[in-house]
């Protein structure tokens, strides 16, 4: 598939990590693929072979990247299938205005891309993996296509929170003059990408190396990025599944680390008791995002749950 120029302008660039912005197939790796799904140009990540699948679903500035461990871990027994949701990595930041089925930027556009990819990859049902914001998304689809889940696996969801500016803000942001200042904003809050600011979600924020800080810093250098995270601050209102977790009747894993400080271990806990058919369990000593930090652990885990619905 050859790569494509449409969207929006690219408006004013980033000065952080490149001198120019790129198209945002010029950035992948030789294991990234390049899929239209409904008019989006996803960047997606395939490891592995099924049934059973797995659609790994990243957190708020996350990216296909975070899940590498995890893929490589559980190539042998599944095939897991990771991409940028709108708005994050690698995946084409298109106009909000210019997608037909809406805002591409919205939770429930990502459970519709996700679904679209699923059928283009020959997959019946899965198995959803979702990490804090993506723990959002991935019961979003519950609600949409109940049926194309085979079961869920949560990290530290957002059930009920998410980044961006209050409610009664965000349709003003979406103004065309306040999306004049999105780039402004995003700089400002790139400029805060460093060892530093990965490792909070991190038990460990030593163990954070350059690899780690290239897959959050790679993605600042695609074409209307800034963008792309202002509509997804600004697409919708604050998640609200807290009514949904009563109606989940799949087999659900709840995954804390113990010392996550974003999604304290106690909300996450009472997601799992919530849920009819939720388990609950904690990594010791892993913060947030335990499928960078402490993927064999997590792969572990993934295993048992897997052999648990076979």
């Amino acid at each position: 598939m050859t790569s494509r120029s449409r969207g929006r302008p690219s408006g004013r660039r980033s000065t952080l990590f490149e001198d120019r912005p790129r198209p945002h197939r010029t950035l992948g790796d030789p294991d990234s693929h390049f899929v239209d799904v409904e008019g989006v140009d996803l960047h997606v990540k395939v490891v592995g072979n099924g049934p059973p699948d797995l659609v790994l679903l990243h957190h708020f500035y996350g990216h296909a990247w975070s899940w590498r461990h995890v893929q490589r871990l559980l190539a042998d027994v599944a095939r897991t299938v990771a991409f940028d949701r709108p708005g994050f990595g690698l995946t084409e930041r298109v106009h909000p205005s210019r997608w037909p089925h809406g805002n591409p930027y919205t939770r429930a556009s990502s459970a519709l891309l996700m679904t679209a990819l699923m059928d283009q990859l020959g997959i019946d049902r899965a198995v959803l993996v979702g990490s804090s914001a993506g723990g959002t998304v991935a019961l979003e689809a519950w609600t949409m296509v109940p049926e194309r889940i085979r079961g869920l696996v949560l990290l530290s969801p957002a059930v009920t929170g998410d980044v961006g500016a209050p409610e009664v803000l965000r349709p003003l942001l979406r103004t065309t003059p306040l999306r004049r200042l999105a780039p402004t904003i995003a700089d400002r809050m790139a400029a805060e990408i460093s060892h530093a600011r990965v490792g909070r979600n991190w038990h460990d924020s030593s163990k954070v190396d350059d690899d780690d800080l290239h897959a959050y810093t790679r993605p600042l250098g695609v074409e209307n990025w800034q963008h792309g995270l202002w509509d997804v601050m600004s697409a919708e209102p604050r998640p609200r599944h807290r009514r949904t977790l009563a109606t989940i009747t799949v087999p659900t894993l709840v995954i804390a680390g113990s010392s996550d400080r974003v999604v304290r271990p106690r909300l996450s806990r009472a997601v799992a008791a919530a849920i009819p058919a939720g388990d609950f369990l904690l990594l010791d000593g892993c913060g947030h995002t335990p499928h960078e930090e402490c993927p064999d652990r997590l792969a572990a885990a993934l295993r048992t749950f897997l052999a648990v619905l076979t």
